[in-house]
C-alpha cells in the first residue's frame, strides 16, 4: 500500500516530470503510475513521495510547517466536499505555477 500525504492528492495528478532531483522526480513518476494499480492511505506526515525528497531531513520536511498547513486545507476540503485545488490550498507553494497551468 502506497503511504500519501493528503496535500499529496494535488500533486500527483499535476506533476509533469519537474522536481527537486531526479532521484525525486523519478520516484514520483513511479508513484504516480503505481496509484492506477495500488491502493493508497493518506498521512499527515512523510510519506512515500517524501522518502526521495532532498527537503527530508531525519524523516520531517523542512518546511513541515508549510506542508501541514497544506495538510489540514485538504483534510478539511475533503471533508466538506469542497473541489480540490491548489488556487485555494497551496498558491504559495514553489511548484504552483506549474500546477496552476493544469
Amino acid at each position: 500500500m502506497i503511504k500519501l500525504r493528503y496535500h499529496h492528492l494535488l500533486c500527483v495528478p499535476r506533476f509533469e516530470g519537474k522536481g527537486y532531483s531526479e532521484d525525486f522526480c523519478r520516484n514520483l513518476a513511479d508513484i504516480k503510475e503505481r496509484l492506477n494499480t495500488e491502493n493508497y492511505m493518506l498521512t499527515d506526515s512523510a510519506d512515500d513521495i517524501c522518502a526521495a525528497c532532498p527537503n527530508l531531513i531525519n524523516g520531517i520536511c523542512k518546511d513541515n510547517k508549510k506542508v501541514s498547513a497544506y495538510d489540514r486545507a485538504v483534510k478539511e476540503a475533503l471533508k466538506s466536499n469542497r473541489e480540490l485545488t491548489p488556487l485555494f490550498i497551496c498558491s504559495d507553494c514553489q511548484w504552483f505555477p506549474v500546477c496552476s497551468k493544469k
